[in-house]
């Protein structure tokens, strides 16, 4: 399993070689990939891993989580701020999602937004039925198929614990913001405007089937970061990168 991890890990930074390298130049690059590597081996063990079929969706965002941590951790080290370790954590995010076949992305989301899960999320949320797997525990909402077509409230979140319990509360509010990324790759569609690392009693989740993604954050510097990268992905020019060290 470890070696599973690691393998994923690099993956993901293979992808992010050339950006690096063009922002920061060939030797910065390999000292900021040295610097998060080395935080991700110490973190890997730690992942917890869900058992059964039913978590591997939930077992591959704490995989995310932890890699994101790790360039946090690594790069803070590196005299980087949080916003500008974010906005690379989105970009290796964009990427990553990018490889995954648009049959895989259509299945995925085909099951997710299914009559069987609709159903199966109308009884629990009739029955007033709270699921938990692992460290999450889910809130099922009635959808009327007009305002949402999937609605969730997390009252306990696996990844904000790991974040927690690993010297990352600086950067929980932000690795939230990873839905983003994911929520438009997938077709989620999802609507939300607060989350337990923003202070709040649970994350709302409302899904609709290829809807617009709308996630905001109460902390007002990830929010700003949020918009930022929302500028920049529409093509317009923002602020220049700063070197590691001045970030």
């Amino acid at each position: 399993m470890f070696q599973k991890l690691i393998r994923d890990f690099e993956q993901t930074c293979a992808l992010m070689v050339e950006h690096l390298e063009a922002a920061y130049g060939r030797a910065e690059a390999a000292r900021m990939a040295a610097a998060v590597r080395e935080e991700f081996a110490a973190l890997a063990p730690e992942i917890p891993h869900i058992p059964g079929i039913r978590a591997r969706m939930f077992n591959t965002f704490l995989l995310i989580t932890a890699q994101e941590l790790a360039a946090y951790k690594g790069l803070k080290k590196l005299g980087m701020q949080p916003d500008k370790i974010w906005q690379l954590c989105h970009k290796a995010l964009r990427l990553r999602v990018e490889t995954v076949p648009a049959w895989k992305r259509w299945l995925l989301k085909r099951v997710m937004f299914s009559k069987l899960v609709g159903k199966v999320a109308a009884r629990r949320a009739t029955l007033k039925q709270t699921r938990r797997v692992g460290g999450f525990e889910i809130e099922f909402l009635t959808a009327d198929k007009k305002t949402f077509d999937l609605g969730i409230n997390y009252r306990g979140c696996g990844n904000y614990n790991f974040v927690m319990e690993h010297g990352g509360a600086e950067f929980a509010p932000y690795v939230c913001m990873s839905d983003i990324a994911l929520s438009e790759a997938f077709g989620w569609g999802l609507v939300r405007t607060q989350t337990l690392a923003d202070g709040c009693d649970h994350c709302d989740f409302r899904m609709t089937r290829d809807g617009p993604t709308r996630i905001t954050s109460k902390t007002p510097e990830v929010q700003q970061v949020v918009e930022l990268i929302s500028t920049q992905e529409r093509g317009q020019p923002i602020q220049g990168q700063d070197r590691v060290g001045n970030a």
